[in-house]
């Protein structure tokens, strides 16, 4: 059976390495985000079988997320018969590994979508040229903001981290006004960028900046690089009374990580926020799709 122990910052570089070896890495694969998690679901990880595994609790229900690795070159029967017990459920297990195990594994396994908790996948060379009808609302609204105030880009730095904070704050307390329904993921959201914030140092891989106009935050973007050509946009907020601020903000952020090579940036779910669903659906062209998937006895 698999070893399953908390584990420290420090263990970073050795989990990354599992997680670049994985055809689809889901929002839930992030380094930070699973140390954002870490405490308040109990979260374990293990080695074994040339995977990286996690399991956590969720109102003491056991839950795996889905094990990272070289996932073609797994004899998934045999790490099954050996190593997960029978009616384990795994969360958000990305598409083309759900594919290898109904191949391999068939009848021995249940799989149930779990479309909340999809991903969205930015194409960076399509969202900097801003073509087509679809993004026509979107390249409307980002020129907008570029003639109508006269803004700064600042590099995220901890010098500015109170002030982050601050905006990160009064942001979040708009949406628990506004979104009722998702109040958990609002906080679970702040508390994450607390996190982030907490502990820059120690991860190598964070990256972002603010928009100021007239010296004031309006918008921001932090992102977290995974590999040479993917980041995950973790977090984003905007100042809605400054329009078209939220747009140029994605579209900067775009800009600039196409300048540090990356291609693909996932800006994570939509923990089935209506708003927030149209908006990603509307400006991406692409999803990693996730499951839940059981195994059988």
């Amino acid at each position: 059976m698999i070893d399953f122990k908390d584990f420290g910052i420090e263990d970073n570089v050795r989990y990354l390495e599992y997680v670049k070896r994985c055809i689809q890495i889901p929002s839930n694969g992030s380094p930070l985000i699973a140390f954002g998690y870490k405490k308040k679901l109990k979260l374990l990880r293990g080695y074994e079988a040339e995977l990286c595994w996690h399991k956590f609790f969720i109102d003491d229900a056991e839950f795996w997320a889905a094990p990272v690795g070289d996932w073609d070159n797994i004899d998934w029967q045999a790490v099954f018969a050996t190593h997960v017990p029978p009616e384990t459920v795994f969360f958000a297990v990305p598409e083309y590994l759900v594919e290898i195990w109904k191949r391999e594994l068939g009848e021995k396994v249940l799989v149930e979508d779990q479309r909340d908790n999809w991903d969205y996948l930015l194409d960076l060379k399509r969202l900097v040229s801003l073509e087509g009808n679809k993004l026509k609302s979107f390249r409307k609204a980002k020129k907008a903001f570029e003639k109508n105030y006269d803004y700064e880009i600042e590099v995220i730095t901890p010098k500015i981290f109170d002030e982050l904070y601050a905006f990160q704050s009064s942001a979040e307390e708009d949406i628990k006004q506004r979104v009722e329904n998702h109040l958990i993921e609002a906080q679970e959201d702040d508390d994450n960028f607390s996190f982030a914030l907490n502990h820059w140092e120690d991860f190598k891989n964070l990256f972002g900046f603010v928009i100021r106009v007239e010296g004031r935050i309006v918008a921001y973007c932090l992102d977290e690089q995974i590999n040479e050509t993917t980041s995950f946009g973790l977090f984003a907020k905007a100042n809605y009374d400054f329009k078209g601020a939220n747009q140029f903000a994605y579209w900067y952020d775009a800009k600039i990580n196409l300048e540090r090579g990356i291609l693909t940036t996932n800006i994570m779910d939509d923990a089935g926020e209506e708003n927030l669903r149209s908006f990603k659906e509307h400006l991406t062209s692409d999803m990693l799709k996730k499951y839940f998937v059981t195994t059988k006895g």
